[in-house]
C-alpha cells in the first residue's frame, strides 16, 4: 500500500512542485550539499529576465505560451529584405484546410508531430546541425524540431498509404536507428547526443500507443486504424465536464500515465514500477535521528525528487494545440511546472544565483577533461538532481518576481502566466547568457551527459 501511495503521489504534478521547494528550503537553512545559493541575486535575475520580455514583447501579455510551437515559428528575410516570422504550424494547418480536412482532424495531426518532435527534443549537444534546405543551417531544438517535422511531411511516422501527415503505432514500432539517424542527418562529423536512445524512445512510444487503445486508440466504430497521439483529443472529449472543458489533470492524466512505457527501464522504480524522470536526492537523506517520515513513505521514497521535465514539456506543447486548434478549456493549467532544464537551470548558475562547491566542480572538470570546458556530469549525478530541484523552484520566485515589476496583481494574470515567464523569459534569458558568456558553442555552464531522453 505504501507504494502505491507513493508511485501515485511521485508521478503527480503537486510532487514535483512540493520535493523542489524541500530543497530550496534546504538551500535557505544552508543545507545543500553540491551548489552555494545566494538568494541576494534573484531580484537581479528578475530584472534581467523582465528587461528581455519588454525587449521582445513589451508586456508579458503578449508573450506567447512556452511550448513545441515556437520551434516552429521561424524569422526569414524576404528578397525584399523585410523579416518576417514564418508560422509553420499554421501554413499546415491551412493547406489542409484548403484540401477539406477537417478542423478537428488537423489538431489530431499537430499533437502528432508535437508528440514526436519533443520526445526527440533532449539537448542535441553542441556540434550537431541540420542542414534544411528553406531555413538553412539549425541547432539544439530548433534544429530538432525542424528535423522532426520534415520527417512527418515525408511520412516517416504513418503507416498509412492515404495520409502522410499522421504518426501511428506501426509505423513507430517498425521504425528503425539508421532511419532516424538519415532524418536528422547523424554522421560521424555531425553528432547528435543520443541518438540511438531517440530512436528507441519513439519506438517505445508505438509501443505505448498500441497498448493504452483508451487514451490513443481514437472514438471510431469500425477501431480499423493503428492508435495515434491525436486520437488523445477524442479521449479528452470523453472526459469533459462541459463541452470541451477539461482538468489538467485529464491531460496529465494522459502523458503521465499514457506514456509510461516510454521511459527506459533503467529509471528509479518503486516496487517494480518505473517513474519516468524522477531521481534519488543525497539533499533531502533524512538524517540517522530523523523519525518524522510519515508512515505510508516507502524507505527511499521520501528522498525522491520528480521532474518529468518531458512530460511537462508534452503538456505544454499539447496546452496550446488543445486551447488554439481543438478549442478546449483547460483548468487547473497553474498547477504545471517551470522545466528542470539547462536553460532554465544555466541562468542561475550563470548570474550567481548558484554556485558548485569545489569539491563538485572538481570532480566535474575532471569528468570534461578540459579545465575550460564547462564541468560535466551524468543525468543521475547528485549535482544535476540538486541543480534540477532548485531550478523548479526558483523559477516559482522569479514568477512572482516579474509579477510584482508589471505592477499585476493575482486577478491580473494572463492564462498561463508561468508559461509565458517561460518562454519571455527565463529560458531566452539563459539561452542568451550563455552566448555571451560561451560563444561560439554556447554550451549551458553545466553539461550533461545525455543519453536522449532526459533533457
Amino acid at each position: 500500500m505504501a507504494a502505491t501511495h507513493d508511485i501515485k503521489y511521485l508521478k503527480s504534478l503537486e510532487a514535483v512542485r512540493e520535493r523542489s521547494q524541500e530543497v530550496l528550503k534546504r538551500a535557505e537553512e544552508g543545507k545543500l550539499l553540491h551548489f552555494e545559493y545566494d538568494a541576494s541575486k534573484m531580484d537581479e535575475v528578475a530584472e534581467y529576465v523582465y528587461s528581455l520580455i519588454m525587449r521582445d514583447y513589451g508586456g508579458i501579455d503578449k508573450v506567447p505560451m512556452h511550448g513545441r510551437w515556437r520551434s516552429y515559428c521561424i524569422k526569414t528575410v524576404g528578397d525584399d529584405g523585410v523579416s518576417r516570422m514564418r508560422d509553420l504550424v499554421s501554413e499546415h494547418v491551412a493547406r489542409w484546410r484548403e484540401a477539406d480536412v477537417g478542423e478537428w482532424e488537423s489538431a489530431r495531426r499537430i499533437v502528432d508531430l508535437f508528440m514526436v518532435s519533443v520526445l526527440v527534443d533532449a539537448g542535441a549537444g553542441s556540434q550537431w546541425r541540420y542542414q534544411d534546405a528553406e531555413f538553412g543551417t539549425l541547432a539544439r531544438t530548433e534544429g530538432l524540431g525542424l528535423a522532426a517535422l520534415r520527417m512527418f511531411e515525408a511520412g516517416a511516422f504513418s503507416s498509412s498509404k492515404t495520409n502522410a501527415f499522421q504518426v501511428d503505432a506501426a509505423a513507430l514500432e517498425a521504425l528503425d536507428d539508421q532511419a532516424l539517424l538519415d532524418g536528422f542527418q547523424v554522421s560521424d562529423t555531425n553528432p547528435l547526443l543520443g541518438s540511438a536512445s531517440r530512436a528507441q524512445l519513439l519506438r517505445s512510444l508505438g509501443r505505448a500507443l498500441h497498448a493504452q487503445t483508451a487514451y490513443f486508440g481514437g472514438m471510431c466504430a469500425c477501431q480499423n486504424h493503428p492508435a495515434r497521439p491525436g486520437f488523445m483529443l477524442d479521449y479528452l472529449t470523453g472526459r469533459a465536464s462541459a463541452p470541451r472543458t477539461v482538468s489538467i489533470d485529464d491531460l496529465w492524466e494522459v502523458v503521465v500515465d499514457g506514456l509510461t512505457a516510454v521511459w527506459p527501464a533503467s529509471r528509479t522504480k518503486l516496487d517494480g514500477v518505473s517513474l519516468g524522470d524522477v531521481w534519488q536526492c543525497d539533499t533531502l537523506q533524512p538524517d540517522a535521528a530523523d523519525d518524522a517520515a510519515p508512515a505510508q513513505t516507502e524507505p527511499g521514497a521520501r528522498s525522491l525528487v520528480p521532474f518529468h521535465k518531458l512530460s511537462q514539456w508534452l503538456t505544454w506543447s499539447l496546452l496550446e494545440v488543445a486551447t488554439r486548434l481543438a478549442r478546449f478549456t483547460v483548468r487547473g493549467t497553474e498547477r504545471l511546472t517551470g522545466l528542470a532544464e539547462y536553460r532554465n537551470g544555466g541562468l542561475f548558475v550563470d548570474m550567481g544565483v548558484l554556485t558548485l562547491v569545489p569539491a563538485a566542480r572538481e570532480r566535474g572538470t575532471a569528468a570534461s577533461g578540459d579545465s575550460t570546458l564547462p564541468p560535466v556530469f551524468a543525468g543521475s549525478d547528485p549535482v544535476v538532481v540538486e541543480w534540477r530541484a532548485m531550478t523548479v523552484a526558483l523559477l516559482d520566485l522569479v514568477a512572482d518576481r516579474i509579477r510584482r515589476l508589471g505592477s499585476l496583481d493575482e486577478s491580473q494574470l494572463p492564462p498561463m502566466f508561468l508559461s509565458r515567464v517561460l518562454e519571455g523569459g527565463t529560458w531566452k534569458a539563459g539561452r542568451e547568457m550563455a552566448a555571451k558568456l560561451r560563444s561560439p558553442t554556447n554550451d549551458p555552464p553545466i553539461n550533461i551527459v545525455s543519453d536522449g531522453t532526459l533533457f
